[in-house]
């Protein structure tokens, strides 16, 4: 009888250890899963879009690391009780292989979607282009992406299709245009012209706060059928290039015009011969007769 009392007691001390263990386990991991969420808040993007990211990982990593914290601690406290865990651990491999070909979908795009938030990626509001799609991000979510295209289109994309995202507001933004010369006009006076207008509208508001930097030519690229093509960009904030980009080439045209400086743009010159000429006002002689 004491023999078994003190079997009691000695499992009983084992399983209190195992237990203290798992809670000191648990504690760490809590604090270490905090500090993480921490700095993620300290990076880049909207406090409340850096909110939501951290909130989400957190419950995730936090959801995740108690699950195995308690799960080997059960089956820990189960082998000392004398219940044998090995049929356990076979039927629960068996049901998790089930699973894993079954779900193994959702497995991706939960395995995706914890990475894209992590890493941070985007956020909401961000401009991006993923999987052929592109649109103002709505939400960020461990399982799919939803965004919102200039003509109003909801897309909802999977994390697991994404294998390369475009985001086009992170941190700045750029717009980039070529201005077509005619062969005819002083490419420098053109340029001349296209910084004059640029520097305008930066000194306006509501241009002065969104334009972060002056106009920046990067110089002849191309050699067109009827232009010499100039790029040149506008460095602005996130999501004000188009803004920014409309209202300069609107701008610009303008500007162009009172300069007597031509858009240059695609024609088809004719030139007949003498002989070809008069054969073709026979021609057309004889149909007004007819």
């Amino acid at each position: 009888m004491w023999a078994a009392v003190a079997d009691w007691a000695d499992t009983l001390i084992r399983v209190a250890v195992i237990v203290g263990v798992a809670l000191a386990l648990t504690r760490i991991a809590l604090t270490v899963i905090n500090r993480v969420t921490r700095r993620l808040d300290e990076g880049d993007g909207p406090a409340t879009g850096l909110k939501r990211r951290s909130k989400t990982l957190a419950s995730v990593m936090r959801s995740a690391v108690l699950a195995l914290i308690w799960t080997v601690a059960a089956l820990t406290v189960l082998s000392q009780a004398g219940i044998a865990v090995g049929p356990l651990l076979a039927a629960a491999g068996i049901v998790g292989i089930a699973l894993g070909f079954g779900a193994q979908n959702l497995v991706r795009d939960l395995l995706a979607g914890f990475f894209i938030l992590l890493e941070n990626h985007y956020d909401v509001g961000d401009v991006i282009e993923v999987a052929g799609v592109s649109g103002a991000v709505e939400s960020v979510g461990l399982r799919t992406t939803t965004l919102r295209s200039l003509d109003a289109r909801r897309h909802i994309v999977p994390n697991g299709e994404i294998r390369v995202s475009t985001n086009l507001t992170k941190l700045y933004s750029r717009y980039l245009m070529t201005l077509p010369v005619p062969y005819d006009e002083d490419v420098d006076r053109a340029v001349g012209v296209l910084r004059r207008v640029a520097d305008e509208m930066r000194a306006e508001a509501p241009f002065r706060e969104v334009m972060v930097a002056p106009l920046t030519v990067l110089g002849v690229d191309n050699y067109g059928d009827s232009s010499v093509d100039v790029t040149c960009y506008v460095e602005t904030a996130p999501g004000a290039q188009w803004q920014v980009g409309r209202e300069l080439r609107r701008r610009l045209k303008r500007a162009l015009d009172e300069e007597g400086i031509s858009i240059p743009y695609p024609h088809r010159e004719i030139v007949l011969r003498r002989a070809d000429a008069e054969t073709v006002a026979e021609a057309a002689g004889r149909d007004g007769d007819g």
